[in-house]
């Protein structure tokens, strides 16, 4: 916000804090309640209300700043790191598909590479990329194109029946349900059922020598 008076700024910063609140909100309590105002558009409705532009460039840095970077207290789940090597030795690709608010891909790249995985992933699909939550489709088509992939030779990974299995059964794709942080499901729809990120390698190793 380079030439903008400080007092200015700040009551940006107050009006994208309470404007997103309710979002923010809604992605810690459920991911697929209904998300009434995007980012991109709430960043715009508030540099409107500051008398501000709301060009493209602006928006996305003003959404990168909004996306706090990860810290030492942040560590992915026990595994992750050797599920993403397991992947690559079996020969098939990694694409991260999640849902967020304010972090795009770029964001998630940063993420990745302070936490010295980067080199694992080779494609990164968010929420805001797409323009949707899952379980809209979009989020799952994007990954797929990325992948260069028809839908049966994809698996997708998730801990949610409704936000991950379902609607990549409705696209044809095979699933692993994992709950590392919930009891074992009394029933899944998903290929597999696995209790942690080890148990999905083993998993896919199996899927793929079954057929």
């Amino acid at each position: 916000m380079a030439g903008q008076e400080a007092a200015v700024v700040d009551a940006l910063v107050d009006d994208l804090l309470r404007s997103s609140k309710p979002g923010d909100e809604a992605r810690t309590v459920s991911t697929e309640s209904p998300v009434v105002v995007e980012a991109d558009e709430l960043i715009t409705l508030c540099l409107g209300r500051q008398g501000l532009p709301a060009d493209a460039q602006t928006i996305s840095r003003i959404r990168r700043a909004m996306a706090i970077p990860i810290d030492d207290r942040f560590q992915p789940l026990p595994g992750a790191k050797d599920l993403l090597k397991a992947i690559r030795e079996l020969g098939m690709r990694n694409v991260i598909a999640s849902n967020t608010y304010w972090r795009d891909a770029d964001s998630y790249w940063d993420d990745f590479r302070a936490l010295g995985m980067a080199d694992l992933i080779d494609g990164i699909i968010t929420s805001v990329d797409a323009g949707h939550l899952k379980p809209h489709p979009a989020v799952f088509e994007m990954a797929m194109q990325w992948a260069g992939a028809a839908a049966e030779r994809c698996v997708v990974i998730g801990n949610r029946e409704d936000n991950d299995i379902a609607p990549a059964l409705a696209l044809g794709m095979q699933t692993i349900l994992v709950h590392p942080d919930d009891p074992k499901p009394a029933e899944s729809r998903a290929h597999r059922v696995a209790p942690d990120l080890w148990a999905c390698a083993e998993a896919l190793r199996d899927m793929l020598q079954t057929g």
